[in-house]
């Protein structure tokens, strides 16, 4: 563990603590896990930030216990400041609902975890963090984590899976535990989709596990349907290192979460709008300030029938304020709330591309392509996007990867005819395909639009 860097007079009991740079080893995985246990027990804090940290917090983030990059969606990253106040509402609402719901209903909802996933972005941290408020809450001498921890480094596969999830399980049961871990789309893709026996034992470990949370990125709903098709107990996730990671299970919002939609459209669709205890506090910039534009204040949901108890399980204090839910943060994602409060997320608004007039979601067009039986086992993956044009101001193309022995040079030909025979209207068809042999990422699994916009401009 690298020296802790100084705070200021308003944190300085507190120390930062910023661990080496993430190499996937084991080693590296346990220091951050000894940070992450630190700021559990509310001893440190712990800077994963984009730049350095700075010498004392701005007003307002005071109560940082915790700094993360956003993935960088929509353009330079950021450092994202969370309370612990934050990670355990977080935490507690996951185990809430598990306890609920029968995952986890003899632990209180806490479980033993599987870490899969870098700790170098929320998703990774929070699990984690899980396994350390695993061992708070029920008493136990350390983190409900494997021992030892698994050695992340080369290329995740089954046969990867396979040997580290068995010994998982086995360490789970003696500790009395539920098996939990949490997966990338792409991760659970190789395991449903595999045909070799390395996919068949692992997909058999997997269904082992209590719950199989994946998130980051949407996940196909044909892999959806077979994951389920196979017994495998899979949880969709929806969140960002602004809600502290997941906050939606399912489409529906963790105990204490609210959704809206903001200025919605004729069909219901507009700007979604987060109202939590699980909220971060704002954004530190590299000067040593603070941004928290597109978190504002709201107004306290409506109270449950008969009582005078927000909705949600969120709590009002005596003096009238609204404890953790006071605050909203604004996504930039496009979304729609059925009847029952089920979320679907349509997309981002600034992914939005317009045509000639028209506005075509990219995530339309990777859906219709994705799921054209004239394409299975043709395409693997694909990005829309929109490129300047100088009479449609912008055009619809995709950048594609393909399995093994599609010819790249007919990909557009077969993308195009695919969709001309579905419904899909004439200008969300792409004019141009182009192959790539692995789509760009950003974070962990999460595709970057900007770079698949370079790479079909140029």
């Amino acid at each position: 563990m690298a020296a802790p860097v100084p705070d200021g007079p308003a944190a300085a009991s507190l120390p930062w603590l910023v661990p080496p740079a993430y190499d996937a080893s084991a080693a590296s995985l346990a220091a951050h896990s000894e940070a992450i246990g630190e700021v559990m027990a509310g001893r440190a804090r712990l800077w994963l930030g984009p730049f350095p940290a700075p010498g004392t917090l701005p007003a307002g983030l005071e109560d940082t216990a915790l700094v993360v990059p956003t993935s960088g969606s929509t353009g330079t990253a950021k450092a994202v400041a969370l309370s612990l106040a934050a990670l355990r509402a977080s935490q507690d609402a996951t185990a809430q609902l598990f306890a609920a719901d029968g995952t986890a209903p003899d632990s209180r909802g806490h479980g033993f975890w599987l870490p899969l996933l870098p700790p170098t972005h929320i998703a990774g941290v929070q699990v984690l963090a899980r396994a350390h408020r695993t061992g708070q809450v029920l008493g136990l001498p350390g983190p409900a984590l494997p021992d030892p921890l698994p050695d992340l480094r080369g290329h995740f596969d089954a046969a990867t899976f396979v040997e580290l999830a068995g010994p998982v399980l086995e360490q789970a049961e003696r500790a009395g535990l539920p098996a939990l871990t949490s997966l990338v789309p792409t991760q659970l893709t190789r395991i449903v989709t595999g045909a070799t026996g390395d996919d068949a034992r692992a997909r058999g470990l997997l269904k082992r596990f209590a719950a199989v949370l994946v998130g980051g990125a949407a996940t196909s709903p044909d892999v959806l349907a077979r994951a389920r098709g196979q017994r495998i107990p899979v949880r969709t996730t929806y969140g960002s290192s602004e809600t502290a990671g997941g906050c939606v299970y399912d489409r529906q919002p963790l105990p204490g979460v609210s959704l809206s939609v903001l200025d919605p459209d004729e069909s219901g669709a507009g700007r979604l709008r987060i109202s939590s205890p699980t909220l971060a506090l704002g954004y530190l910039t590299a000067d040593g300030g603070t941004d928290g534009g597109v978190f504002a204040t709201a107004s306290p949901p409506a109270a449950e029938p008969g009582t005078d108890a927000p909705a949600g399980g969120a709590s009002v204090a005596d003096d009238g304020s609204y404890d953790g839910a006071g605050r909203a943060f604004l996504t930039s994602d496009l979304a729609e709330l059925d009847a029952d409060g089920a979320l679907t997320v349509l997309g981002r608004a600034d992914d939005v591309i317009n045509t000639g007039g028209r506005k075509v979601l990219p995530q339309e067009v990777e859906r219709a392509i994705d799921r054209s039986l004239m394409l299975r086992g043709l395409v693997r993956a694909s990005v829309a996007v929109g490129v300047p044009d100088p009479e449609w101001g912008q055009r619809v193309e995709a950048v594609v990867t393909l399995e093994e022995g599609t010819d790249p040079a007919e990909a557009s030909a077969l993308v195009r005819s695919a969709l001309r025979t579905s419904e899909v209207p004439a200008h969300m068809i792409p004019k141009r395909v182009h192959v790539v042999a692995e789509l760009p990422l950003l974070g962990i699994g999460k595709v970057d639009r900007a770079a698949a916009r370079r790479l079909a401009g140029g």
